[in-house]
């Protein structure tokens, strides 16, 4: 049975490359049907892979190969829930490989443009705890983080 809600993201012209990177990125995760052209269209030629059917840790994607129109932005991104430092540290150095980019706040911009928030699920721990002032240190430690470090949100937890 199909999800009821798909989200699809575009991509230019690598449509093929873009969801195979995820699926290598991701455990549990696979190629599920990869829809291609059989005549030229606004985007490309026949041949060409249109639509790439997709499932990240059992979460289904499409990539639809649109040719190149509106870039991703922070607008949407992909959040990613870790169970530990090594998970963020994982996902954070493979999606920020081969051209990918930093951002701030655990955000980062993988090769293909897409957003990403790379979040330590202990994160949410500490940030929606019943003491107000030791979530507001949470988030002023998280502020100024590049990449989420799970020993130093727990110091500024602490005080």
């Amino acid at each position: 049975m199909r999800q009821a809600i798909t989200p699809c993201l575009w991509f230019n012209d690598n449509v093929d490359q873009a969801a195979e990177f995820y699926t290598s990125v991701f455990d549990d995760s696979r190629i599920l049907h990869k829809m291609i052209a059989h005549d030229d269209w606004p985007g490309g030629k026949a041949g060409d892979v249109i639509l790439v059917e997709f499932e990240l840790k059992g979460q289904s994607y499409q990539a639809l190969g649109g040719g190149p129109s509106e870039p991703f932005n922070d607008r949407v991104s992909l959040s990613v829930t870790c169970k530990d430092q090594a998970e963020v540290d994982r996902y954070w150095d493979a999606l920020t490989a081969d051209g990918g980019e930093p951002i701030m706040c655990g955000w980062l911009k993988d090769k293909f443009g897409m957003r990403w928030q790379i979040v330590p699920e202990e994160f949410y721990d500490l940030v929606n705890g019943d003491d107000a002032e030791k979530s507001r240190r949470v988030m002023q430690a998280m502020m100024q983080m590049v990449k989420l470090d799970i020993a130093k949100l727990k110091q500024s937890y602490q005080g």
